[in-house]
C-alpha cells in the first residue's frame, strides 16, 4: 500500500509544533459493477444477478441498523451503529436529544484482519496543493 507524508498540527496538542504524518494514498475506487463482474467469474450467477443481490443488501442495511441489530458478515466482520452523547450529571437528565455523531462501524473479524498481516508500505512523493 502506498503512503505519502504530510505536515499537520498535532491532534493531541494543538499548541505543539506541527508534525509529519504518514497518510494512505488510494489508487482508485472500485464500483459495485466491477465487484459484480469479478464475483460472477467465480460463480454460476450473472453480473446482473450479483448486482441485484448486492444492491438489495445495501438497501436493507440501514433498516437493520436502525432497528438496533448488529450485522455479522461472516469472516468479514460485524457492522453496527455507534454514537456519542453529551454527558449529564443526573441519569434522568439524559435523553435522545443528547445523542449525536452517529456512525456506522465495521469491526473486522480476526480472519479478515489477518489478511493484512503481510501488508507492506511504499512511500510515494507528496503532492503540494
Amino acid at each position: 500500500m502506498y503512503y505519502s507524508v504530510v505536515k499537520r498540527a498535532n491532534p493531541i496538542n494543538k499548541e505543539a509544533e506541527p508534525l509529519y504524518y504518514a497518510q494512505p494514498v488510494w489508487s482508485s475506487e472500485i464500483s459495485i459493477r466491477t465487484i459484480s463482474n469479478q464475483i460472477s467469474k467465480y460463480s454460476t450467477l450473472t453480473p446482473t444477478d450479483i448486482m441485484a443481490v448486492l444492491e438489495s443488501f445495501i438497501d436493507m442495511l440501514p433498516m437493520w441498523l436502525k432497528e438496533g441489530h448488529t450485522i455479522r458478515l461472516g469472516s468479514f466482520g460485524i457492522l453496527r451503529l455507534t454514537f456519542k452523547s453529551e454527558g449529564k450529571e443526573n441519569e434522568e437528565d439524559v435523553s435522545g436529544n443528547d445523542i449525536n455523531h452517529v456512525r456506522v462501524v465495521l469491526r473486522g473479524s480476526s480472519e479478515f484482519k489477518n489478511e493484512f498481516s503481510d501488508l507492506s508500505f511504499e512511500k510515494v512523493a507528496t503532492t503540494t496543493a
